[in-house]
């Protein structure tokens, strides 16, 4: 096949025949534009084809205009391929130079055919007879397009969910946009995102906020004070209203706001005003009153009463009025297991409390004689250095045994630094000098002190035989077989001092005791009827069908409920010796006098601070409020004279202390 040369600059080729190219030839190829002359060499030109030759099948098509093209462009009298930049509609766009497979999408109002031949996605009518156009992208059009990043958010339009695509944070609900996708916003990533009032922190579900930052509300804040005015977080006062800071409680407690109330939350001792966090991390009424057994198990029912507990705190106080002095009278007797705190509490170092609290000027003087205080100096020698007591120079040798009809100890019974030990001054034998000749307070029958000590300690300090009751029991009844010195050295460190025998008068009111009732309580005697003691049995029970032979209630005013007088209490049950279990615990009878004191009559005695003086506690005296007691021993109110040795112990006679 011969090749065909293009006329270039006005030149002509003729055919072998001597036919010019520009006529019409019998092959019906179309004129060419320019001079058709002939009569030149009849031989073919050099890259012509001969008349008769057939083209390339991939020549261009000849063309004298546009419409002769299929691709409408006729360059040079030749037809040439579209383009995306020939400036014609050809091919299957659908707008110039643009939309269909091979071009780039089409702008907005260019002709389209389907979504992807628009930049925007988006190929519409809308109806105002232009047909279907490129619409420009919105952000409801259901198209990622123009500078979203998903679908219908990102870019301009509003940020996007997490798990979807993006290019910077504004692209992101969370504000966090990692590796081009939303992520999750966190307490950590260091923005300020989701529900946060300012960076990682404050919101619903980060933690609160430091002082000075951003905030809404409260929660905001760690000190939970977001100040209105600014929106920003407050510094902890103590005046806010919150608990906030070192506070343990609301405005009260750690470093540096002022010691809580009774019944608020501490985390010490130091967090209190009394000086004592309980064993539910509240502040105690006072501090004697931390623990439970002895501390709040005071009042009625329960262990060892009838019905539901009304426990309270066993150092609640309640007011007595003496010469128009109001004095703060503590509601119960002092429990065991108050005096346990204390002593535990300074290590059995009473003399050193004492010294402290007196070189502190802490001791009040006596109510009775202004010129001493409640603990003297001189008898510092009596009191105890620590639990188990020592035998160092100087310390009194004393004995347990003292021969009356003779000058001395009876033999075998002197024992080196007998006071020093504070096992000694809450239980076992008598001191010397003693009133008491028996002062029960043996754990052997008949009767047994309160304070519970192990095992080991009964056996190498009185000999006795174990106690019978657990300490849990113990603990919750009053303290007895106590002296003088060690009770008011309690009293003082607990905040106060011994009642009077005024006060404990005011208390007992001018009514006949029990209150209401008379004849006295009921008794039963010192013969084991368990069935016939409350609170094994009631006035209701006593009144009726009287079940184990229980003798009845005479009169309709007498009453087993209302008073621990002459057996007639019982808990737990007796076993072969212990006689606490005939002393009830503060506040199990019915009984309340007029000012609300408990037990003021019968139970135990109780302990007076109207001390006469005398430089040895041997011979110095102190009275005894005369309340009667389980044991028998009848009511005498009015009695004032009863003054035994500061040193003395008995099985009956414990503590009150007036605040």
């Amino acid at each position: 096949m011969m090749a065909v040369v293009l006329a270039v600059g006005g030149g002509c080729s003729t055919s072998d025949s001597g036919e010019t190219t520009g006529d019409a030839s019998t092959d019906g190829a179309p004129p060419v534009s320019g001079d058709a002359a002939a009569g030149h060499d009849s031989g073919p030109a050099p890259g012509d084809a001969s008349a008769d030759a057939t083209a390339p099948a991939d020549a261009a098509p000849q063309c004298a205009k546009a419409t002769d093209c299929t691709s409408k462009v006729c360059i040079n009298g030749t037809c040439a391929p579209p383009t995306c930049s020939d400036g014609v509609k050809n091919e299957d766009e659908t707008d110039l130079d643009c939309g269909g497979m091979i071009c780039p999408a089409c702008d907005t109002q260019k002709d389209c055919a389907v979504g992807t031949d628009c930049t925007s996605k988006v190929c519409a009518d809308l109806g105002q007879g232009a047909g279907l156009q490129c619409q420009a992208p919105t952000c409801t059009d259901m198209v990622t397009n123009g500078t979203e990043t998903a679908t219908d958010c990102g870019g301009s339009c509003s940020p996007c969910a997490v798990g979807l695509a993006c290019a910077v944070r504004a692209d992101c609900t969370s504000d966090v946009c990692t590796n081009g996708v939303c992520v999750a916003a966190v307490c950590n990533d260091g923005v300020q995102n989701g529900t946060e009032t300012d960076v990682d922190c404050g919101g619903a579900s980060c933690p609160s906020c430091p002082d000075l930052e951003m905030c809404k509300v409260a929660s905001d804040c760690q000190s939970g004070v977001c100040t209105a005015a600014s929106g920003t977080c407050a510094a902890p006062t103590d005046t806010d209203g919150v608990q906030n800071g070192t506070e343990t409680d609301v405005d009260c407690g750690g470093a540096s706001a002022p010691a809580c109330a009774a019944t608020k939350k501490c985390l010490t001792s130091t967090d209190c005003l009394s000086d004592g966090c309980d064993y539910t991390n509240k502040c105690a009424v006072a501090r004697s009153c931390t623990a439970h057994y002895g501390g709040d198990t005071c009042g009625t029912g329960g262990a060892g009463g009838v019905g539901d507990a009304q426990w309270e705190s066993c150092c609640l106080t309640a007011p007595v009025t003496v010469g128009g002095t109001t004095t703060q009278l503590e509601k119960y007797k002092v429990t065991a297991g108050r005096m346990r705190t204390f002593l535990e509490t300074i290590g059995g170092n009473v003399r050193g409390f004492a010294q402290s609290a007196r070189a502190a000027g802490q001791l009040p003087a006596l109510p009775t004689d202004a010129a001493h205080s409640v603990l003297e100096a001189a008898w510092d020698a009596y009191l105890p250095t620590s639990m188990e007591g020592n035998t160092n120079a100087g310390e009194i040798s004393d004995c347990t045994y003292y021969d009356t009809s003779g000058s001395g100890c009876k033999a075998n019974t002197t024992i080196p630094g007998l006071y020093t030990s504070a096992y000694r001054h809450v239980g076992g034998t008598i001191f010397r000098n003693n009133s008491q000749s028996e002062q029960g307070c043996s754990v052997g029958s008949p009767g047994t002190h309160t304070y519970w000590m192990s095992d080991e300690i009964q056996s190498d300090y009185f000999g006795d035989i174990p106690f019978e009751q657990d300490q849990t029991v113990l603990d919750t009844k009053p303290l007895q077989c106590v002296d003088y010195l060690v009770g008011q050295a309690f009293c003082v460190w607990d905040g106060g001092r011994l009642e009077t025998q005024a006060e404990w008068l005011a208390a007992f009111g001018s009514t006949a005791q029990p209150w209401g009732a008379s004849p006295a309580p009921l008794a039963v005697g010192s013969g084991t009827y368990t069935g016939c003691r409350f609170p094994s049995t009631s006035d209701v029970i006593l009144r009726g069908a009287n079940p184990n032979g229980c003798k009845a209630i005479p009169t309709a005013s007498q009453s087993i409920e209302y008073a621990d007088y002459m057996y007639s209490y019982e808990y737990p049950q007796l076993g072969t010796y212990d006689f606490s279990v005939f002393i009830s615990a503060p506040g199990r009878f019915a009984n309340r006098s007029a000012t609300g004191h408990a037990d003021v009559a019968y139970d135990i005695f109780e302990y007076s601070s109207n001390v006469k003086y005398n430089a040895s506690p041997l011979s110095a005296t102190f009275g005894w409020n005369y309340t009667g007691s389980w044991e028998v021993h009848d009511l005498e109110k009015t009695n004032t004279t009863f003054y035994t040795p500061l040193i003395d112990k008995y099985g009956k006679a414990g503590l009150r202390c007036a605040h």
